[in-house]
């Protein structure tokens, strides 16, 4: 059952609806509750989110509500790596670093297996661009630890606007390996996308990238690695629309198994 909680701002309540993480087999669903600027019409969100962290939940909840009310958010029950593995049709159990080392100077080249939590990871997100493949309009894929910034509707609204023909994907984040290039207002070209924590997918990238399965890297790197080889179309924007929670790696549901690879 859903809870609710008031904030007062200015003598007047404001309810911010909090739906629990109770259900495995469906997406839990709370619609927004203001007109989409005209860009963004019809797009909707999904966040990833294990069924034992509703705590993240609710955070991410009230962070989507205060700071884009317009946006309908469903809850995408993540894959437990561990409890349910995916299967290596989609995600395979291990990958080289090979790609990374060609292209950064601290990795070198070796074979290493995918931790339990990489290869849910993936398979969560696989699970996103399936919704997202199936649609007429993007998805905006959030992970649960996503804090959504006071820029976010502007921002993504620029860049949806202004976003060329062919785009496949926006990260809602600056957030680069590389270094990244003006391409708009807001649009940046990026090096090399870093992160998940948040990204709008249009349903036509969606569906190339089931074509690429399985996955043979985490999936940031998997993501990192085609849009930079060209495979995907992609931007960044700046001013960012969303954060992690917390600093990259701090807190994280997920170890990383490319460490073993650093020199």
């Amino acid at each position: 059952m859903a809870r609710t909680t008031s904030k007062q701002a200015k003598g007047k309540a404001k309810t911010i609806k909090i739906v629990p993480s109770d259900s495995r087999k469906k997406l839990s669903k709370v619609s927004g509750s203001k007109l989409a600027p005209a860009s963004l019409r019809g797009i909707s969100s999904v966040v990833i989110n294990l069924d034992r962290r509703p705590d993240r939940w609710a955070k991410i909840q009230q962070s989507v509500a205060k700071q884009a009310p317009w946006l309908q958010v469903q809850r995408l029950p993540a894959v437990d790596g561990t409890a349910a593995p995916p299967p290596v049709l989609e995600v395979t159990k291990s990958w080289s670093t090979a790609r990374l080392a060609e292209r950064f100077f601290w990795y070198k080249p070796v074979t290493v297996r995918m931790a339990a939590g990489e290869r849910g990871c993936c398979a969560s997100h696989i699970a996103a661009w399936k919704i997202a493949a199936k649609r007429r309009t993007p998805l905006v894929v959030l992970e649960d630890d996503a804090v959504a910034l006071t820029a976010f509707t502007a921002s993504l609204a620029q860049a949806v606007a202004e976003a060329p023909s062919g785009t496949g994907m926006i990260w809602l984040t600056s957030k680069d390996r590389g270094t990244r290039k003006a391409a708009g207002k807001v649009l940046m070209k990026p090096e090399f996308v870093w992160t998940t924590v948040g990204y709008l997918i249009y349903p036509a990238a969606a569906r190339t990238l089931l074509r690429m399965l399985p996955m043979d890297m985490p999936v940031d790197n998997f993501l990192g690695v085609h849009i930079a080889d060209g495979k995907i179309l992609a931007y960044s924007i700046r001013p960012a629309a969303v954060r992690q929670a917390n600093t990259w790696n701090v807190g994280s549901d997920v170890p990383h198994s490319c460490d073993v690879a650093h020199w």
